[in-house]
């Protein structure tokens, strides 16, 4: 029998708007939205009456492996970024990272986002990596994309060189991810001329970081019809600045959001949009809306890592959902002040993987072992052991080990 659920009386997220609606989820699938919806025989029926329903987050990049803390650097800013990988990796923090078995650093990265109300996360990663850890994590990871490490003389050799994996991108309708100007120095400056020369700037193009681009680049980006993936967070850590994100913005570029990684970005998503919007402000004295900030994280994602319909809250679509409590205006967008206690329940394809004590008969009805975890003093359950995991990375380094992008066990 297909488990089924139907989610009563939520603020839906539909066409730029939250409006009251029921949502039907049979197995995998939304089946229905549409208002006063009957439940069928068998199913679970949730009232969400004065909570928000979202489509689960997204974060666009995001490297696992390096899911450790605390932070390196931060005093000294760089120009490139290899002086700062090279910083990091002749760090006390890295030796100790490399202590940890890579499975374990997978699935802290994974809780690191599902805490946070992230459903779905790329790890910019080469496959052969990144391949035992797909559909075993509690979140999704996009695995359908060609790459390269980064555009100029410092790349690392991931893939078969930028003009093949933009083709083979092509051909097979996926993106293709790369590091952009990851810094300030000539090399960074001319690395959008060198992509374009390699035949590797176009509708398929996902562009991370960006830093020193200015008009003419911005217009070449937004003709081409590729995507950039802003890290406001990660940028003034290692660079003290991050790229003119007002000037893609203006001009129609697709944008989303994305964490980096732990040695230097944000904790998790939650903490890049609060970065997001008080250095937009910062820098031009006028507030980033909040409905631009959730289509960073939901809709434009979407587009630029072709996971199909941007509107995620479609019935036939995977049911990959955010119920938030926050207390506030049924129809206000607030994603930017967001905390872990508000998130409610997080759904990934029709399973309840994370959510408040109250859901608890939600959780038994799909049979699934939960871990009891406290934020701020409210009961939460979550699939898996988070717990057990923070005591391998102690065992494993030897001291008790805590991690800023998980609870205080």
């Amino acid at each position: 029998m297909v488990n089924s659920i139907l989610f009563q009386s939520a603020s839906v997220y539909r066409n730029g708007k939250l409006e009251t609606n029921d949502l039907f989820v049979e197995g995998e699938k939304i089946s229905k939205i549409d208002t006063n919806l009957s439940p069928n025989n068998g199913s679970i029926t949730i009232s969400l009456k004065g909570k928000k329903l979202y489509p689960g987050f997204i974060n666009s990049h995001d490297h696992l492996l390096a899911s450790y803390l605390p932070k390196v650097g931060g005093n000294e800013k760089h120009k490139s970024w290899l002086s700062y990988d090279n910083l990091y990796k002749s760090s006390g923090v890295f030796a100790e990272r490399q202590q940890v078995d890579p499975e374990i650093l997978y699935y802290l990265g994974a809780y690191k986002n599902l805490f946070a109300g992230v459903t779905t996360v790329f790890d910019h990663i080469p496959h052969h990596v990144q391949n035992p850890f797909r559909g075993i994590l509690p979140v999704k990871l996009i695995s359908d994309y060609t790459l390269a490490h980064s555009i100029g003389n410092y790349s690392l050799g991931w893939g078969e060189g930028p003009a093949l994996e933009y083709r083979m991108a092509e051909h097979a309708g996926l993106p293709f991810v790369t590091h952009l100007a990851e810094g300030l120095d000539d090399d960074s400056k001319q690395s959008l001329r060198l992509l374009e020369k390699m035949d590797a700037l176009g509708g398929h193009s996902v562009l991370v970081h960006c830093l020193p681009f200015g008009q003419k680049d911005v217009e070449k980006i937004l003709e081409k019809g590729a995507s950039v993936v802003w890290c406001p967070t990660s940028n003034l850590h290692v660079f003290g600045k991050t790229t003119n994100i007002k000037l893609f913005l203006d001009m129609g570029v697709n944008v989303c959001l994305g964490t980096d990684y732990s040695p230097s970005g944000s904790v998790n998503l939650l903490e890049e949009l609060k970065t997001a919007k008080s250095i937009y402000f910062g820098l031009y004295g006028e507030e980033l809306p909040e409905s631009t900030l959730l289509k960073m994280i939901t809709e434009n994602p979407r587009k630029a890592f072709r996971l199909g319909n941007p509107d995620a809250l479609m019935p036939g679509l995977s049911a990959d959902l955010l119920i938030i409590n926050d207390d506030k205006n049924k129809s206000e967008i607030n994603v930017s002040e967001l905390s872990w206690k508000m998130i409610d329940l997080v759904v990934i394809d029709g399973y309840p993987i994370y959510g408040a004590e109250e859901y608890r008969s939600l959780f038994l009805h799909f049979g699934l072992e939960t871990e009891e975890l406290s934020i701020d003093g409210k009961i939460k359950l979550v699939a898996g052991s988070p717990k057990k995991l923070l005591k391998q990375v102690s065992d494993s380094v030897g001291y008790k080990k805590s991690l800023a992008f998980l609870p205080n066990f």
